[in-house]
């Protein structure tokens, strides 16, 4: 089986590479990788960058990197090689006294150890019921605290929930003189209080503080225009389709409605009165 030093030269040399060229792609120094395919291994710095090295050089050549690192490590174990020899100890030797021998001991030593195990039983009894009398003594006595009674208060009743509140939108009833010819119907609802002043076909027909939750309606032939003093407040609907926002609210917008369809526009400021000379 080759090494691990002539797999990697033979690969490199089938592929026509110099060492330099590997230093460069696999940034090992050429000097380092000459020694790897020497088998040089204590050339390597030691542990782990040993093992890296080939495995760089074994992943750029195409080869089975953990392969190479193994047998790398196999190399640079110490002993690695030799075969390995079990040492047996060797057995004590005892000297077994006879069994007649072995009875008188036991006889004379029981004999013996007797009086001095009652002795030393009956002082362990005498020595634990002290100990028990004096824990005893120290012990205090039980205690009773009174604590007062608890005041348990009664449960709240719940707080009334408020009722709903139920938005109604309230029409007023349509004019006796509205024109049945009307093609243009015009509703006109606030969010809040909201100052409007309209004309239907040049005729002013309403001047209003228009409130909330309620609908005023203008019909006319040709043309609606409305004045407001609050724009954002107000919500207008044509022929049952919304307008939109005619501007934000507090500012003052001039709002015509035509079959043509919708405009908008900002009333010019009033000019400055001269002050009197």
């Amino acid at each position: 089986m080759s090494s691990v030093g002539e797999t990697l030269r033979t690969e490199r040399l089938s592929k026509k590479l110099s060492l330099d060229q590997v230093a460069r792609e696999t940034k090992i120094n050429s000097h380092l990788l000459d020694a790897i395919e020497k088998n040089q291994f204590d050339q390597l710095p030691r542990g782990v960058f040993a093992k890296s090295f080939v495995r760089q050089y074994a992943r750029f050549l195409g080869l089975d990197e953990e392969e190479m690192a193994a047998e790398v490590q196999r190399a640079m174990e110490p002993g690695a090689g030799l075969p390995g020899f079990a040492v047996m100890p060797a057995e004590p030797t005892y000297k077994v006294p006879k069994v007649t021998q072995w009875d008188g001991a036991g006889s004379r030593q029981s004999s013996s150890a007797l009086p001095s195990l009652a002795m030393l039983v009956v002082v362990m009894l005498v020595c634990s019921g002290i100990y028990a009398l004096w824990q005893r003594s120290r012990r205090p006595g039980p205690v009773t605290v009174a604590y007062p009674a608890a005041k348990i208060a009664a449960p709240e009743s719940p707080a009334p929930t408020p009722a709903a509140r139920t938005e109604v939108h309230t029409e007023e009833p349509p004019s006796e003189s509205a024109n049945p010819q009307a093609t243009l119907h015009a509703s006109l609802t606030a969010d809040e209080p909201t100052w409007v002043r309209a004309w239907a076909d040049g005729k002013e027909v309403m001047t209003a503080l228009l409130q909330p939750n309620l609908i005023k309606t203008v019909d006319a032939v040709g043309e609606i225009r409305l004045r407001t003093g609050n724009a954002g407040a107000l919500q207008i609907t044509l022929n049952g389709k919304p307008v939109g926002s005619a501007g934000p609210k507090g500012q003052i917008r001039i709002v015509t409605l035509t079959p043509q369809g919708v405009q908008i526009l900002v009333p010019p400021k009033p000019e400055p009165v001269p002050e009197p000379l």
